[in-house]
C-alpha cells in the first residue's frame, strides 16, 4: 500500500466531516472514493481511442460516403460533436 499527503481546504473538510461518525470512517470512505477514482482514470488510459479494424475502418468511411453522395448525411452540431468525444474517449477536444 502506498501513502500520500493531499491538501484540502479545512472550511470544506469540515462541512462534510459531520456525515462521518469518525475520523476513521472518513478516512476510510475517501480511500475508497481515491482507489475508485483511480481505477476509473486507469481505465481510460488503457482504452485506445479507437478500437476499429482497418477493414471496419473502411467500411465506415465507405458508408459515410455513400451517405454523403446519397444526400441522407446529417449535419452534427460542432459542440455536440466535441462533446461525444469527450465523453467517449476522455479527451479534450
Amino acid at each position: 500500500m502506498c501513502t500520500y499527503n493531499i491538501t484540502i481546504e479545512d472550511e470544506l473538510l469540515e462541512r462534510v466531516r459531520p456525515a462521518f461518525k469518525s475520523d476513521d470512517a472518513l478516512q476510510h470512505w475517501m480511500t475508497e472514493k481515491m482507489t475508485a477514482l483511480l481505477l476509473s482514470y486507469g481505465d481510460k488510459l488503457s482504452t485506445p481511442p479507437c478500437s476499429y479494424s482497418e477493414d471496419e475502418t473502411y467500411d465506415i468511411a465507405k458508408q459515410r460516403l455513400q451517405h454523403l453522395e446519397d444526400g441522407t448525411a446529417k449535419l452534427v452540431d460542432g459542440d455536440k460533436f466535441l462533446s461525444q468525444i469527450r465523453t467517449r474517449y476522455g479527451i479534450e477536444a
